[in-house]
Parts: C-alpha cells; sequence; structure tokens
C-alpha cells in the first residue's frame, strides 16, 4: 500500500453548517477534494473472508489486530466465522493462508487466527447461522466487539439461504491486550440490537450490517434495514454499551430491541441535476472525521447514485433531535447497476460488485481519521468481478488523500489509475481497481500474477454523476474498462477471452469493443488540457509483443507498441 503525501490546505470557513428544513443538515461541501489512490488486493479471492466491514485494532505500536469474516475453518464453529490477522499497518491483512477452502487443515501459530468468536448457547438464540464482527471499540481496558447475526427466516429452521435470514447485533467483550480480539478472549455476548422489521415476509428481516463509532459519551451505531436498504441509528452511553437507544423521530426511549426507528435521510449537495434529492440509503459505512469533527457515511448499493456515496453531519448533530445529512453529489468511484437498474449484488456479477466500503484511520486502525497526523484515511471494500461469485470476494484496500480550499473545487473527486505489469505474460494491466483475479481457469486472472507495479499513478480520473459529466466547463468523456470475452447474464460464454488464463484488459473511451465485457467506469477524461491542475495526455496503446493493451502517457507507447488513440487528458498532482 502506497501512501502519497500531499500539500493540506486547511480553510477555518470551510464546512460551514447552516441550520435546514427538518431533520436536515445542509453543509458546504465544495472545498473538499478525494484522491482516491491506488487499489490493492490485500486477500483474495478466498471462501472465509470479506463478507463483512473490515475491522482493525491496535494492539501495540506497530501490531495491528484486523477481521474479516466468512466461512469457518472447523464446521464445529459454523458455519459463519470472523478471522483475525496480524500485521505491521491496518492495511496489513495478508497474514497466510489467503487462498484455502474452509473446513481443510486451520493453519497453526503464525500471524492467522482462525474462528475467533464461538458459538454460545445465548448465541445459539440469535445467530445460529453465523456471526461477523463490524466494528470494535476499546473503553477502560475493554475491547467491545460489535457483531453483525443472522438466523433462520421467522418461522422456520435451518439456515437456507442468506435473502431469508434474520438480522441482528450483539456486543461481545474482551480484554484489550496482547490476545484482544482472539479465540478465548471474547466473553459474555449480549443481543443489543434488533427489530421484527420484514418478519412476516419472505425476504430479510430484522436490521444488523451495523458499524460502530463514539464520541466522548456515546457509542452510536448505524445499521441496515434490510426490507428497503436504509439507514437506521440508535446510541447507547459509553458506561453501559448493552443498553441502545433507537432514533425515532429524535431521541426518545425506543429500545434497542424490537423498538421503533426513524430511517436517516441525506440530501445531495450543489446544482447538479441530483442536487437537492434526498434518499435513506446512506449505507452503514460510518467514520469520524475528527479533525472537522463530521461523521462520514458510506453506500455502494443505492442502484439510483451509480456509486460509492458519501455523505456528512456535524458530529455534535448526532445529539440533536433532529439528525441528516449532506451527501457529496460526485460517487468516489462509480458502480455500475444490473441491465435491471439494481445494485449487483451476487455471483458473476455483470460489472464489478463493490461491498462493505468500510473507513479507518493509517495511524491507529479506528473508524476516526484525523488530517492534522496524516492527510488520509483508509477505505476497504470487498471487490467482485464477473466470473467469481460471492465466496471469492476480494479484499481492496486503498488510501484516500483528502485536500481542502477556502474554494469550491471542481473536480471533486479523482481516482488513481495503476499500470501493473507480468513478465510471464508479457502483458500491462492499467486499472482504477484491483487486479480482476479468479478461479476462471479462462475468463480470470490467476492469484499472484500481475503483481509488479510499472507505473503507480498514471494520473487521476475525474467521477462525476452520468447525467452531469462536466467539469471546468469541459463535456466529459467517459472512460470504460473492459476485458476481453463476452458472456450472457446466466454466464455462458459467447465469446472466448484472449489470451486464454490471462484476458486483455483494455481501458477505452465511449464503449468497450466487440467481444469485450464492460468491468467498470473507470471515471472522466477532458476532451481538452484542462485550465486549472496539473494534467497530462493519455493514450490507448497496442503492445507489440501480443496485441494486448495499456495506458500510457507517451503518445509513442514507450517503443513498446502503438498507440491506438489519445484517451483525453487526467489530471495529476
Amino acid at each position: 500500500m502506497r501512501f502519497i503525501v500531499a500539500m493540506l490546505v486547511v480553510a477555518s470557513a470551510l464546512l460551514a453548517i447552516t441550520p435546514a428544513g427538518h431533520a436536515q443538515q445542509t453543509l458546504d461541501l465544495s472545498g473538499i477534494r478525494f484522491w482516491v489512490e491506488r487499489a490493492d488486493a490485500v486477500r483474495g479471492p478466498e471462501g472465509y473472508g470479506e463478507d463483512n466491514y473490515y475491522t482493525s485494532y491496535q494492539i501495540a505500536p506497530g501490531h495491528f489486530r484486523s477481521f474479516t469474516s466468512n466461512a469457518c475453518w472447523l464446521a464445529a464453529d459454523g458455519p459463519n466465522c470472523t478471522q483475525a490477522m496480524d500485521g505491521n499497518a491496518v492495511e496489513d491483512a495478508g497474514a497466510p493462508p489467503t487462498t484455502a477452502a474452509p473446513h481443510s487443515t486451520p493453519p497453526a501459530g503464525g500471524r492467522y487466527h482462525i474462528d475467533v468468536l464461538h458459538s454460545t448457547a445465548a448465541t445459539a438464540a440469535w445467530a445460529p447461522c453465523g456471526q461477523w464482527l463490524n466494528s470494535v471499540l476499546s473503553y477502560k481496558g475493554i475491547l467491545y466487539g460489535f457483531v453483525h447475526g443472522e438466523a433462520p427466516q421467522p418461522g422456520t429452521t435451518g439456515c437456507g439461504i442468506s435473502r431469508t435470514h434474520h438480522k441482528t447485533m450483539a456486543l461481545w467483550t474482551s480484554p484489550v491486550g496482547a490476545n484482544a480480539g482472539l479465540q478465548g478472549s471474547w466473553s459474555n455476548p449480549t443481543l443489543i440490537y434488533d427489530s421484527t422489521n420484514g418478519d412476516t415476509g419472505n425476504g430479510e428481516s430484522g436490521e444488523g450490517d451495523c458499524t460502530a463509532i463514539r464520541d466522548s459519551t456515546y457509542a452510536y451505531m448505524f445499521c441496515r434495514n434490510p426490507t428497503i436498504n436504509t439507514t437506521t441509528l440508535a446510541r447507547a452511553p459509553l458506561t453501559d454499551l448493552t443498553h441502545f437507544i433507537k432514533y425515532h423521530d429524535g431521541w426518545g426511549s425506543q429500545p434497542g430491541l424490537n423498538g421503533f426507528d426513524t430511517d436517516i435521510s441525506g440530501t445531495i449537495a450543489g446544482p447538479s441535476p441530483d442536487g437537492g434529492k434526498s434518499s435513506s440509503a446512506l449505507g452503514s459505512g460510518a467514520s469520524v472525521w475528527e479533525d472537522k469533527k463530521m461523521v462520514m457515511l458510506l453506500a455502494a448499493a443505492d442502484p439510483k447514485f451509480v456509486g460509492l456515496k458519501a455523505s456528512f453531519t456535524a458530529l455534535s448533530n448526532l445529539h440533536s433531535g433532529s439528525i441528516g445529512f449532506t451527501t457529496l453529489p460526485d460517487p468516489l468511484f462509480v458502480q455500475e447497476t444490473t441491465a435491471s437498474g439494481r445494485y449487483p449484488y451476487g455471483s458473476n456479477p455483470p460489472h464489478y460488485l463493490y461491498i462493505y466500503p468500510s473507513v479507518l484511520s493509517p495511524v491507529d486502525g479506528t473508524r476516526s481519521w484525523n488530517l492534522t497526523q496524516k492527510n488520509q484515511f483508509l477505505l476497504a471494500y470487498a471487490f467482485v468481478p464477473p466470473r467469481n461469485n460471492l465466496s471469492h470476494r476480494i479484499l481492496a484496500i486503498r488510501s484516500v488523500t483528502v485536500t481542502t480550499a477556502r474554494k469550491a473545487q471542481d473536480p471533486q473527486v479523482l481516482v488513481a489509475l495503476t499500470t501493473r505489469q507480468d513478465a510471464g505474460f508479457d502483458q500491462y494491466y492499467s486499472s482504477t481497481q484491483p487486479v480482476a483475479y479468479g478461479s476462471d481457469a479462462v475468463f480470470s486472472y490467476p492469484i499472484g500474477t500481475f503483481t509488479a507495479i510499472k507505473v503507480d499513478t498514471v494520473g487521476y480520473f475525474v467521477q462525476l454523476p452520468a447525467d452531469s459529466a462536466v467539469s471546468q466547463g469541459q463535456m466529459m468523456t467517459k472512460i470504460v474498462e473492459c476485458r476481453s470475452g463476452t458472456f450472457d447474464s446466466s454466464g455462458k460464454v459467447i465469446t472466448a477471452p484472449w489470451p486464454s488464463a490471462h484476458p486483455d484488459h483494455l481501458i477505452t473511451s465511449g464503449s468497450c469493443d466487440a467481444s469485450y465485457n464492460e468491468e467498470t467506469v473507470a471515471g472522466y477524461s477532458y476532451p481538452a488540457k484542462p485550465a486549472s491542475g496539473d494534467s497530462v495526455q493519455i493514450y490507448r496503446c497496442r503492445t507489440k509483443a501480443n496485441g494486448t493493451h495499456w495506458a500510457s502517457t507517451s503518445n509513442t507507447c514507450e517503443g513498446l507498441g502503438t498507440s491506438e488513440k489519445s484517451l483525453g487528458w487526467i489530471l495529476t498532482k
């Protein structure tokens, strides 16, 4: 993981808060710029991880314990478990093994710790279908674990398929120290959050998928109502985390267990066509921007927004009886939808699928980041390319550099383009996302290939709403990423990829070439040199060696191939 150091200009006038209507708060977000840096595949694809919000805890300086969840190593611990990995940094989660199948021989010793949450007689009542550790908070010598649990559909037995499960949250405790969070250290599981939402239906029910943050007085859980994919909120005093109260048109007395709640909503900022529109699909990936006393929520699953959505409110606003968020109009990157306009959650998605966006501090691993300590936060998420199923998720982690200024920034979100190479294949790979590793021996890239970085940051693509793709007065050019080979919605191959087992990854303008599948929208480029900011022109290049493609700033493709066309101008630092 590379961390780019950039000048941080802190403007005291930035992010002024002005009152608005009921349950809303208008924030001036126009002076913020996000530089979304290189994406790395840290783990996977594997059968026992990346099915929750990535979580980390600092054991000691230079020693972090991170958690990922899915299947179990031991069937007796099942059916779904949490694993822990020790590393030297928050993003150092590559402790082996990284690709073994569940229920195989577990690793002995080392930096990888299996099945850290055991089922108990208590948890069997609310989480017989699995437990996923989503957040940890340390307070007065105790590590508190916020654990998502699932049970069979009410009135039925057997876990069946996950889309019928009932969701809850429980609290576990572990002493801080060298063994914090390991198997045998967790105790006192207590159910703290539940709902009767959807109990009479045939789909998901309850409430869960929460992450937790804190201020000086309370812990807050931002959660998901699975019946309508909206965001809910609860809080408890740090001195009594077993008794949460739900937000229900203010802070009343609705209990965390089956009380009523009100969805939290956010309004899109700015004058874009979507400006002023409100939504309660804000996600539950919560973090605190500490030096600005702000809360940020991330959501990947809102198909109307078509991207990774960031929404903000003042931390102090969580104490009010009228909580609302302001949503950045531009996505942190694009999440394409299905042909019917739905979030593409499921195996073999038609385009890149992103799940569980999670933010952590690169300094101490908490969900509280401070730009006076480091001008970045870490963004982690599960990444599922086409031809991968949901048991073959990839853990992606990237740093996001945040700069602020007194004047409005245009653009506000930029995503890095990285070129990797593989000497064995004599091939390059230019992308804004990690390598799309997978188990498909024809369509996917073998794990461990394209590990060499040819160009860390070629430049940055602008991120914009598709219905307002204008920056610095220019109508922008859409840039897409494509993989050779095509298939239908059932996964049946229509056109075989080439080269076999390491397909051509093409980045181009407009739309993909014939016989290529569109993987994602990388972002937008400028047709002409932008008036403001450092920039570089990039070209679509074809190698002399085997005809595969990459993107280069050289109009002669560095003597390695032929320039097929200009892809426009992109910004640099």
